[in-house]
């Protein structure tokens, strides 16, 4: 994987795992800040039908206090007599006010009078029906809360759900002691949920307890308890709320179905936040991927593309471009171009190594065979005039033998000097070409010119007049010189011509100059 490749998935490993915090961050505390509006709204709604039923209570409660301070039901529960029962508590009259139960209890809390109503077709039925309702209006009539002679609540019957009221009996005037309790009660049937339907605008219903739900005591005070409340686990867009009837027991569960848009419509801003959120990514990762081709990747392969350039090529004076911004890659150039210059340096000073004998500093034989046939080609080329000198030491070896290895050297150094400062031209190349063989390139030199630099050549020798006591042609270093200029021959027929000359230098007495003109 390229170096684009590897920052790219490591942005977007980077950016994967940042987006994917943020989208669980997102997620969870958007959806529970919209949970949590949509379940205020709830209870606000079933606050609401709270208060509507609370309404109906106090409209009942309205009746009985009416009721309960009406001086004929105090002279009846005096002095109970039919006449007030069939004319005032008649079924007909209880059912025009939508009373189901009708009870007048002494201070004993014994029934005087009880009348259930057929609220369909106003008949009188029996209140046996509603025995537990009595029994549990007993109990709190025996036992009243403090400041709460009167109360309502509600409980449940054979015949359905209940509103009970009950408040003493006095004088209209409200003169003297309570002498007795009424009690009305009111069916929370289907009619009156319509009605409190339509006034909330809220659908509801009630459903029965499950055994697990009635094993909870409540506070009876009121109809709906906040700590009754509940919302859904199960069942998303229902709140419920446990009612309890007159003995603070679970009767009833009203479940409000809410409706969930808020939560929906949440859901969708969320995941039109996570849509953008990656979208963003993705757009940024695009954008960086552009922005690394365009500032370091095609810098990179431009400079890959040079250096492969210098490489194969061998062009070690090659340079980089250096990038016109000031960065780090254009740091980075510098230092190649630094060091491409120190190995151009370096491969100089190998070359110059590789192509210089060692002990008397001038060209070595591999630099003389590359460059004898650079000049041939060029000579041939230009057809410009070419000479070449074969130059052996008489008796080196006599030499070595007598004075020594360190001697023989030396004169060597000699040789190799004089020919340097004789062949003193650029183009002029002076080589060592053997034990105590040396040869020099006259380019641009025809025969007669390269007699003449033989002839300095000895001459200036001549002049050291270097010792050799064991030479048998003079008592001094002596030199046999070829001397030879080229023709159309080839370029290994050039030089043994040249050696040739030399050796027979050699075979006339040596100490002499023999030349061969091109045939």
């Amino acid at each position: 994987m390229g170096l684009r490749g590897k920052i790219i998935g490591l942005f977007f490993v980077c950016f994967g795992l940042m987006s994917f915090i943020a989208i669980l961050f997102l997620k969870s505390n958007l959806e529970q800040g919209f949970l949590s509006i949509e379940h205020k709204q709830a209870s606000e709604q079933l606050t609401q039908l709270a208060g509507n039923l609370n309404g109906e209570i106090d409209r009942l409660n309205q009746v009985v206090s009416d009721w309960g301070n009406w001086d004929d039901v105090y002279n009846y529960t005096l002095h109970p007599n039919r006449e007030f029962t069939d004319h005032q508590v008649s079924p007909s009259s209880l059912k025009e006010i939508d009373i189901k139960l009708f009870l007048i209890l002494d201070s004993q809390g014994k029934t005087l009078f009880s009348q259930s109503v057929n609220l369909m077709n106003g008949e009188a039925e029996s209140a046996a029906a509603f025995d537990n309702v009595i029994a549990n209006i007993r109990k709190r009539v025996a036992h009243p809360v403090a400041g709460a002679e009167k109360a309502c609540g509600i409980d449940n019957a054979p015949v359905g759900p209940i509103f009970i009221c009950w408040q003493p009996v006095r004088r209209s005037d409200l003169s003297g002691a309570h002498i007795g309790t009424l009690v009305m009660g009111r069916l929370l049937n289907s009619t009156l949920i319509s009605k409190i339907q339509k006034q909330s605008n809220i659908r509801f219903e009630l459903t029965p307890l499950t055994f697990a739900e009635t094993d909870t005591v409540f506070n009876p005070k009121n109809v709906i308890e906040p700590e009754n409340i509940e919302f859904g686990k199960n069942e998303p867009g229902i709140l419920s709320a446990i009612l309890p009837n007159l003995a603070g027991q679970p009767i009833l569960k009203i479940r409000l179905q809410f409706p969930n848009d808020v939560s929906t419509r949440g859901e969708e801003l969320t995941w039109k936040v996570v849509r953008v959120l990656l979208i963003v990514t993705v757009l940024t990762g695009l954008i960086l991927l552009g922005s690394i081709h365009a500032i370091i990747i095609r810098r990179l392969r431009k400079m890959d593309k040079d250096l492969s350039s210098i490489w194969r090529n061998g062009r070690w004076a090659g340079r980089l471009e250096a990038p016109p911004s000031k960065d780090e890659l254009n740091e980075l150039s510098h230092a190649i171009n630094r060091m491409l210059a120190l190995i151009r340096k370096q491969m100089v000073m190998l070359e110059s190594i590789a192509l210089t004998d060692p002990l008397t500093q001038i060209a070595n034989r591999r630099a003389f065979d590359e460059r004898i046939v650079i000049e041939m080609s060029l000579h041939k080329r230009n057809q410009t005039p070419l000479s070449l000198l074969m130059v052996d030491v008489d008796h080196f070896k006599r030499y070595n033998d007598y004075y020594g290895h360190p001697a023989g050297d030396e004169i060597l150094k000699t040789i190799g000097n004089l020919l340097s400062q004789i062949a003193s031209r650029p183009s002029d190349l002076p080589a060592r070409v053997g034990g105590e063989e040396f040869a020099v390139i006259l380019p641009a030199t025809d025969l007669d010119g390269a007699c003449h630099v033989a002839e300095i050549l000895t001459s200036r020798l001549a002049e050291l007049k270097i010792l050799h006591a064991d030479s048998p042609v003079a008592d001094f270093i002596t030199l046999c010189i070829g001397v030879t200029s080229a023709g159309d021959e080839d370029m290994a027929t050039f030089v043994q011509r040249a050696d040739k000359a030399m050796y027979s230098a050699k075979q006339s007495g040596r100490n002499k100059i023999c030349v061969l003109p091109a045939v």
